[in-house]
């Protein structure tokens, strides 16, 4: 039986992935770049660099990106859908990022509980730029629960909205989401680059494994 669903599974997701390819060369290219990174640099290297490399008007950007990864845009996405494709397929994306945000927080409260992020990691030397306005919290870093909840509604519109040509937009959008956490000094790359992987990985899982029942049919039955 398990086999069963797996294959559906995976039949679903090799016609699904055709028709989104854009978004997945981006966001396999995401993983290569981001792999090489961690496998040559230092998480705390990485934090500095993006440090470094500031101005008023990126400031004042990565404040608004952040926002793609908090739980009032996740609700405001869910309002969408539901406003525009009806109550099944909101309960598909409900579904998705739900478990997406609970893998989250079992890794970042009962596996990894604790982690430092960088305002405390770098607490006594001083070397962080932090930005005013902006709350530093201190732990529970790993891994980050923006970029998780970023990439899942990326990847969701990526599997579920036709115009295939826009779907770099979404990667660009939720990579956004995942520099600022670098950029507000929130997150590590190991953090993010997790997060990441998280979103990209439950996110279809949980979409193909949701048994959809497309709002045509439902009002035709209701017709009837």
């Amino acid at each position: 039986m398990i086999l069963s669903m797996w294959q559906k599974v995976y039949c679903k997701a090799t016609t699904l992935f055709r028709t989104s390819g854009c978004y997945w060369t981006s966001i396999i290219l995401l993983a290569l770049v981001g792999g090489l990174i961690l496998v040559f640099c230092h998480k705390a290297e990485v934090t500095l660099w993006v440090n470094r490399h500031y101005s008023p008007f990126l400031d004042r950007f990565f404040l608004i990106t952040n926002l793609g990864g908090s739980l009032v845009f996740s609700i405001a996405v869910i309002v969408f859908i539901l406003a525009f494709k009806g109550w099944s397929e909101m309960l598909r994306a409900l579904c998705c990022f739900a478990f997406v945000s609970a893998i989250v927080q079992i890794i970042k409260h009962l596996i990894f509980p604790g982690e430092l992020r960088p305002v405390a990691y770098f607490e006594e030397s001083g070397l962080l730029r932090l930005i005013d306005g902006v709350v530093q919290l201190k732990t529970e870093s790993f891994p980050s629960g923006h970029t998780a909840a970023a990439f899942a509604i990326s990847t969701y519109f990526a599997l579920s909205l036709p115009k295939k040509q826009l779907h770099w937009l979404l990667a660009l959008a939720a990579l956004s989401v995942g520099y600022a956490r670098l950029y507000l000094s929130q997150h590590f790359i190991t953090d993010v680059y997790t997060g990441m992987m998280i979103g990209v990985i439950f996110t279809p899982v949980i979409y193909f494994l949701f048994p959809h029942r497309p709002q045509n049919s439902a009002r035709n039955d209701q017709a009837s």
